[in-house]
């Protein structure tokens, strides 16, 4: 158990820094094609950065296989939404407070595009319905939703990218890899490039350890991969938009901040639910259970606030009441 508790720390570490690196160049690239911040932060960006959560998928899928990695891989696509619904959400909230107290935002209220309000619609009504393909006994069922989910994304995107003109973003940091090499590399791109490239090697073989010590762990405190996998991954791979919705919000750049996050969640209630129901047996348990439920409930409430066009901070921070009671329920009482 020992040994495998250091195999997830350290694989989780660099996960997290492959991810950050990731996140990193993808910003700088969408800087640089001056992509409108609603259509980046729900699109372009999110597809992208969740690219550490496609990689810990895949590596579950096909390198572990079976029953196990079936678990893991659903843990991860059930995972992120509810992170980022619950602990992501309700640190952006903080943030906010931060700025507005330390008088680097004029209040504590987000001012958002109600664009935004069309991904809240796509998570409001077809995260639920993840559950469905796992309670219809019918031949096919989960390759029929399979393609209503992936048809729900393809509308989604022609539906953001009509209003990708709205905003630009203004600024944004240079990759890390042309910061301490730029004089060797010269190229700003050709530098996030190969950070990218960098980053999804990192990516590959610190996910292959990560899946394997999830494994090992719940086997040997009898906990449930699934229920392990939906806390422990999301906290490895989801850190690093969090982090940029954290400063953006810090800033006062709202639409920017809550589009990051939202366009992680539209992509897992519309295109990794169709992966998932092409890839590997749909069932579900009380985890999955509680994510979709949180998920959807906190989804909810927020459209509530941003079709008004306005996001109290407190408004975000009600979802750490899920997070909070997930952590104890699956540590504590063994969930």
């Amino acid at each position: 158990m020992g040994e495998s508790l250091l195999t997830l720390g350290w694989s989780i570490l660099v996960v997290f820094f492959a991810a950050v690196i990731f996140v990193n160049a993808i910003e700088y690239c969408g800087y640089r094609f001056k992509l409108g911040s609603s259509f980046v932060g729900a699109i372009l960006a999110p597809l992208f950065t969740s690219f550490p959560e496609l990689t810990v998928f895949l590596v579950a899928v096909f390198a572990v296989g079976g029953s196990v990695g079936a678990e893991i891989g659903m843990g991860t696509l059930f995972g992120q939404p509810f992170m980022a619904s619950s602990l992501a959400y309700g640190l952006v909230g903080i943030a906010v407070l931060v700025g507005f107290l330390l008088k680097k935002r004029s209040s504590g209220v987000l001012h958002v595009d109600r664009s935004l309000a069309i991904p809240y619609v796509f998570i409001t009504l077809l995260f639920p319905l993840t559950l469905v393909p796992a309670v219809i006994d019918f031949p096919g069922i989960k390759y029929v939703f399979g393609g209503i989910f992936l048809g729900a994304f393809l509308l989604y995107i022609w539906m953001m990218f009509r209003k990708k003109s709205a905003e630009l973003i203004e600024e944004c940091a240079e990759s890390y890899l042309f910061r301490f090499g730029g004089k060797i590399l010269r190229s700003r791109v050709l530098a996030a490039l190969l950070q990218l490239g960098i980053a999804a090697l990192a990516l590959y073989f610190g996910s292959h350890s990560m899946v394997g010590a999830v494994n090992d762990i719940a086997s040997g405190a009898g906990l449930s991969a699934l229920g392990l996998a939906l806390i422990i991954v999301p906290a490895a791979t989801a850190i690093p938009e969090t982090a940029s919705a954290l400063i953006w919000g810090y800033r006062g750049k709202d639409t920017l901040s809550l589009g990051s996050l939202v366009g992680e969640k539209i992509l897992y209630s519309t295109f990794y639910p169709a992966l998932g129901l092409f890839l590997i047996p749909w069932n579900f348990d009380r985890h999955v259970l509680f994510s979709v439920i949180a998920t959807t409930i906190i989804s909810f409430i927020l459209l509530i606030y941003i079709l008004k066009g306005k996001m109290p901070w407190y408004g975000l921070c009600l979802g750490l009441i899920f997070f909070v009671t997930y952590a104890v329920l699956i540590f504590a009482y063994q969930f």
